[in-house]
């Protein structure tokens, strides 16, 4: 087992992360525990709790990981996109992407609860949804609702990806999240 002094307190926290990081995205939210991220780093589960308070600030650390990263693809996708409507389906295709390939850290950000109080918290939040007010801009007479619609399409989205996650989107027909997505912006976009 490594000792304290093999690593500085940075370094041990960018190793939890990227362990726990690592232990959602295979085995879900579930395996995010103290002892299988100290295991991972070859570490004791104290030396995690001098690093962060508890699980819940290594979980909120994983998820402005994530956050930072979809910000980052978010505004590559953007800077690809020549008008207003490719910009805002862009967007959304990029969310259902993320919530595609990378379910359990999907799961860790948007439908399990972690207390989450830091600014650096809020600050990744508003790297991506900023930019999700900003593509709603030219269909919005005014910032506020630029900023409403922006909720609508985000919780659309959202909404239809924990429906599908739970298995409860398909009462009788087998509609697929893309299929749905791309029915809503089609009507979204109209408006």
């Amino acid at each position: 087992m490594a000792r304290r002094k093999d690593h500085t307190r940075e370094e041990l926290a960018e190793l939890a992360i990227e362990a726990g990081r690592t232990l959602v995205a295979e085995k879900g939210p579930d395996a995010l525990t103290a002892r299988n991220v100290a295991r991972a780093i070859g570490y004791t589960p104290g030396t995690l709790y001098n690093i962060f308070e508890n699980i819940d600030a290594l979980a909120a650390a994983i998820n402005i990981a994530s956050m930072q990263a979809f910000a980052d693809q978010l505004r590559q996708t953007q800077q690809r996109c020549d008008d207003t409507h490719a910009k805002i389906r862009g967007i959304a295709q990029a969310y259902l992407d993320f919530h595609k390939n990378e379910p359990h850290l999907w799961s860790l950000l948007f439908a399990v609860r972690v207390d989450h109080h830091s600014e650096a918290y809020h600050d990744a939040i508003h790297a991506i949804f900023d930019q999700v007010i900003e593509a709603m801009q030219p269909l919005s007479k005014s910032p506020t609702l630029a900023r409403r619609k922006a909720k609508v399409l985000w919780s659309t989205l959202h909404g239809i990806c924990l429906l599908q996650q739970s298995g409860k989107l398909n009462v009788q027909e087998n509609d697929s999240t893309q299929e749905l997505v791309d029915e809503f912006l089609q009507q979204f976009l109209q408006l």
